[in-house]
């Protein structure tokens, strides 16, 4: 998976989105014009729950544990390409289209040069999987709708998102400003979401800073807001990680 991380990458930096195509095997560089409302609108008609509720009960166990392509490229790869969200039915059959293949008895594997998972012969049902992917769609939403809000707001700084630096650096987004460069770790505050971020943390060593950016969702820490059934950032969390960098850029001066 590394390898192929390192030969497809994404990244949005400077104004512009960059990424391969996997038909073309070309690199390809495009302006990052990107509007927050388009995205909040986008998002308001995404049927979340619909898509979910079909596997929310599908016993998903041969699913979990397993090492397979991430669901983060795919996500930022439809993203490059067409400068929007994608809907969940969307994600979740171009997730299958690219790394997976239907077999006789109709179950699924993924695809010989895409297998990961270190085991033989492993088969698995669509809605297995499904329900994995759809898991994690809306923290993808909430990362891009974050980065695009910074970028609209905060003029001097720098906004890099690069998929290799997520995956395998644990650095959901990359802020340079004043010279200093401050990382965002972004998850949701659930107990699988806080399991992940722990391992994150024993795994990844942050030499720079970091702020960590926890979704509440209920109770009086609630920091999200909704469009439609997708919960983002609301705006006293961006305040607040607007006002963490700028600190931290006085702080560098001193």
């Amino acid at each position: 998976m590394k390898q192929f991380i390192e030969n497809n990458n994404i990244e949005i930096q400077n104004g512009m989105i960059t990424y391969v195509d996997l038909k073309t095997k070309q690199k390809t560089s495009k302006k990052f014009q990107v509007n927050l409302e388009a995205i909040h609108n986008k998002m308001r008609k995404v049927e979340y729950l619909k898509e979910y509720q079909q596997v929310k009960h599908t016993r998903y166990e041969e699913s979990e544990g397993i090492s397979m392509m991430p669901f983060a490229y795919v996500y930022y790869y439809y993203f490059a390409k067409h400068l929007q969200i994608p809907y969940p039915n969307e994600f979740v059959k171009t997730y299958f289209k690219m790394f997976c293949y239907k077999k006789q008895n109709g179950k699924w594997a993924f695809k010989k040069e895409y297998d990961i998972t270190h085991k033989n012969h492993f088969e698995f049902r669509y809605a297995a999987l499904k329900a994995r992917i759809l898991r994690s769609y809306n923290a993808f939403n909430r990362e891009i709708e974050l980065l695009v809000k910074l970028n609209e707001r905060l003029d001097d700084v720098q906004i890099k998102y690069n998929l290799y630096d997520d995956l395998f650096l644990g650095i959901d987004l990359a802020l340079f400003y004043k010279g200093k460069q401050i990382n965002i770790a972004e998850y949701a505050g659930t107990p699988r979401s806080r399991m992940y971020k722990h391992h994150k943390n024993d795994i990844h060593k942050y030499d720079s800073n970091m702020i960590d950016i926890i979704a509440v969702f209920h109770g009086n820490d609630k920091n999200v807001c909704s469009y439609g059934e997708v919960y983002c950032y609301d705006d006293n969390t961006v305040a607040r990680i607007e006002k963490e960098i700028k600190q931290i850029g006085i702080d560098k001066a001193e």
